[in-house]
């Protein structure tokens, strides 16, 4: 059986994706009883992706997260990042001993300062051989239209990214599989935070022009930052689940770290733009996780845009003064 934790619009379509295999249960975890109610009721999630239609007599859904975690052989974690630590940190340190997990975050922990994966290896002791990442390019508005969507399953253990991208795949869900799980999920990372940069640069009526020209720059830092970091022999930094993930994080209209940047330009606080819009942007936390690590490895000089998005995040920098130098340093 497979479990579901979190139950916000990437969770709600990857339920759904799970549901288009015929005779498939799952278990799910959701915050709230009156969430958990409406779904069995209605057929579908209230707050998210309501126009998804999900079959409730092959759902069991439950705010108790460890008879969730207990009735599943494998979990799907798709919790947003500046969350993970505060739902997870109720559980005792085995919780999750013989499960499978695949993150489905794409973020960093920020109270950990590190990616889930080392979370739950740190954390929860599990085995590494044990966790898979998924990524996209894959907006969940998407998969609810039922449009055309790619998946990629990283794990060091590639039966296991083989299973769950058997699990995964349906007509419109193609999948495929790597074993660089650690460039995969620090890629997962990195262009949220591109993404708010591309935001910015629109929100500053710069156009399309500069916005290429930042996405190539975006692909370069990023490049740089995973040969310099994490190296790996057989990495090509053009397939989807790099490349294509950045540049659709970067130009889409669903993306909320775009969202922020352009807010931010425009004189928004980020803490006020989550509130009115009452979702998060990964980008905000990674970003500041990134900076750290940079800080510590002496790196600031591979990851000059992300720095900017640094000090303009948390620093109170001009955005025009940081873009207007990036334009001049670092395209």
């Amino acid at each position: 059986m497979i479990g579901m934790i979190g139950s916000g619009s990437w969770a709600t379509a990857l339920v759904k994706i799970l549901l288009e295999r015929d005779g498939r249960e799952v278990n799910w975890w959701v915050r709230d009883e009156e969430t958990k109610e409406k779904i069995l009721r209605e057929g579908h999630n209230p707050r998210h992706l309501p126009e998804a239609r999900l079959d409730a007599s092959r759902l069991h859904v439950s705010t108790d997260l460890a008879e969730i975690i207990g009735a599943s052989s494998h979990l799907l974690l798709a919790i947003p990042s500046a969350y993970v630590h505060q739902v997870l940190s109720v559980l005792p340190k085995d919780a999750f001993r013989g499960k499978k997990i695949t993150s489905a975050v794409k973020g960093s922990v920020p109270d950990c300062v590190t990616s889930v994966s080392i979370y739950l290896q740190e954390c929860f002791g599990v085995n590494k051989e044990d966790i898979c990442v998924a990524s996209g390019p894959s907006h969940a508005e998407e998969v609810c239209r039922e449009m055309p969507t790619f998946l990629t399953l990283a794990s060091s253990n590639k039966a296991l990214a083989d299973e769950m991208a058997g699990m995964l795949h349906c007509h419109y869900l193609h999948t495929n599989t790597t074993v660089d799980i650690d460039g995969v999920e620090r890629c997962g990372l990195m262009k949220n935070i591109y993404a708010i940069a591309a935001g910015i640069c629109q929100g500053l009526s710069y156009g399309d022009n500069l916005n290429a020209v930042l996405t190539a720059a975006a692909m370069r830092e990023m490049h740089n930052l995973l040969d310099h970091n994490l190296p790996f022999p057989d990495r090509n930094i053009y397939d989807s689940y790099y490349m294509g993930d950045l540049v659709v994080t970067c130009w889409s209209r669903h993306s909320r770290n775009r969202a922020l940047g352009e807010a931010v330009a425009k004189g928004e606080r980020p803490a006020d733009v989550f509130a009115r819009t009452g979702s998060v942007a990964e980008g905000y936390y990674s970003v500041k996780n990134l900076h750290m690590l940079a800080v510590k490895h002496n790196m600031q000089h591979v990851v000059p845009i992300a720095e900017a998005i640094y000090s303009i995040l948390y620093e109170g920098a001009d955005p025009k003064n940081t873009m207007e130098h990036l334009i001049d340093t670092a395209f």
